[in-house]
């Protein structure tokens, strides 16, 4: 292929030598318009340079479907990550039109680093830069449309959910766009569909009292799909992660979510809304897709956090607020980056059974100042190691004399005991709550989380 062809390596190759060098090591790559390239799950050890043409990335999301996120073009870099982590892909990347692109393999990078260092390090550095140009698009593009979005949602929230109830316009404009502002509108508008349907179902079967109840129930299978299933085989062999919940009425306000970034550290969250029913249903499937959309950029906790309270606030004419506590864990040293917004402070069980707090001054709960911020704080887990958190659910649980289970309670629970899987101290919580409980009514949604390092 000759070097005047490389018009993609010149960023980093700029003289002829230097790209002839870089073509020695290069596989090009033919795709017609529509051909995949590799799919989201797919095996992941090279890295594309797209030459000519353009190409769409595409998330295969559960219950959405496929959701395109962005373009690339001539001069951008494709699946970067692959050279520095072993991980699968994390989307679907097709021809939009004829293409062609150089491909680069982890083996061929090693050559090249022993070989040429010069020219690998130049190589480095571009996709380096194409990483922070993307970065600073996600900072300054996606903040405004964001907030717009959210707007967008409060207002459905305080519709009655018909076709002409609220202005869809921000969520249809938005999810046109290429990017993850996209994904996250698109997704509304899945959601949205699925209200419809629901309540078309509603007003056509029922008396003024079923629907209320069956009102009820759809809010709740929402919030349940907002919930996260249990995390994939090969990544639990990576975190041992479990979470139990048990609402208190069809639909609750407890949330809580984790799944793994793209840099292989592990995002988790425990929240809990004000109120219950309904409406805090509503406000925990804003809350939960704000978080859930945000912290894929693997923004420190406290930076997630104090985004997602001013978006929150933007529009909050019911006065509700959420208590948060949101971490970053790296199971490969342990590090836990955490920020707790209101939230009861979770346990730390050592692996040799002495139990501890995360101890920090608990902040403002999200969503009742809007220019707070919120701090990032850090500590590590040892091999064994458990954290468990819970919803005020737990500690505030009531026998049927009207006692309260209480924090002494669950400390005793806990102490000196050597769970052998995250999974094992959520089950040994919630069943002692609810033994406690007895035949006393459920005042407040029960959740617990465990997370153990492996």
């Amino acid at each position: 292929m000759p070097v005047s062809t490389s018009h993609s390596l010149v960023p980093f190759a700029p003289d002829s030598q230097g790209r002839e060098t870089w073509l020695r090591h290069l596989e090009s790559v033919e795709l017609a318009a529509s051909t995949v390239l590799f799919r989201q799950g797919d095996p992941s050890d090279c890295l594309y340079f797209v030459e000519q043409g353009e190409l769409a990335v595409v998330l295969e999301v559960p219950g959405a479907g496929r959701v395109p996120v962005r373009r690339f073009g001539p001069g951008q870099c494709i699946g970067e990550i692959a050279l520095y982590r072993n991980e699968t892909r994390s989307a679907t990347v097709e021809a939009l039109a004829p293409s062609r692109l150089w491909r680069l393999t982890s083996a061929q990078l090693l050559v090249i680093e022993k070989a040429e260092p010069a020219l690998a390090l130049a190589m480095h550095r571009h996709v380096a830069g194409l990483l922070a140009e993307r970065l600073t698009y996600s900072n300054t593009e996606l903040k405004d449309p964001l907030a717009r979005l959210v707007h967008a949602i409060r207002g459905l929230a305080a519709s009655n959910f018909g076709e002409s109830d609220w202005d869809r316009t921000a969520v249809a404009a938005a999810s046109r766009r290429p990017d993850e502002v996209g994904a996250v509108a698109g997704a509304l508008e899945h959601l949205v569909a699925r209200l419809h349907t629901y309540l078309d179902e509603l007003r056509a079967a029922t008396t003024q009292r079923e629907a209320i109840e069956s009102e009820l129930r759809i809010a709740g299978k929402i919030q349940a799909s907002f919930l996260p299933p249990e995390l994939p085989a090969d990544q639990r062999a990576r975190v041992d992660f479990a979470s139990r919940s048990k609402p208190a009425r069809e639909a609750g306000g407890d949330l809580y979510d984790g799944f793994l970034l793209d840099d292989g550290r592990f995002f988790f969250v425990v929240g809990d809304v004000s109120g219950k029913g309904v409406s805090a249903a509503l406000f925990m499937a804003v809350t939960s897709t704000a978080i859930r959309a945000l912290a894929t950029g693997a923004r420190p906790p406290g930076e997630l956090l104090t985004l997602v309270n001013r978006l929150l606030c933007e529009r909050n004419d019911t006065l509700q607020f959420v208590t948060v506590f949101a971490a970053i864990f790296d199971p490969a040293t342990g590090e836990l980056a955490w920020t707790n917004c209101g939230h009861p402070s979770p346990f730390l069980l050592r692996a040799d059974g002495t139990l501890s707090t995360l101890q920090a001054l608990r902040a403002t709960p999200v969503a009742v100042f809007e220019d707070h911020t919120y701090a990032t704080h850090h500590t590590t887990l040892a091999l064994g190691d458990t954290l468990i958190l819970y919803t005020d659910g737990v500690n505030e649980a009531m026998d049927p004399d009207g006692g309260f289970y209480g924090d002494a309670r669950l400390h005793t629970l806990l102490d000196g005991k050597r769970f052998p899987s995250a999974d094992d101290a959520v089950a040994t919580v919630l069943a002692d709550v609810l033994a406690f409980e007895a035949s006393a009514p459920q005042a407040d949604d029960i959740t617990v989380v465990g997370l153990r390092r492996i």
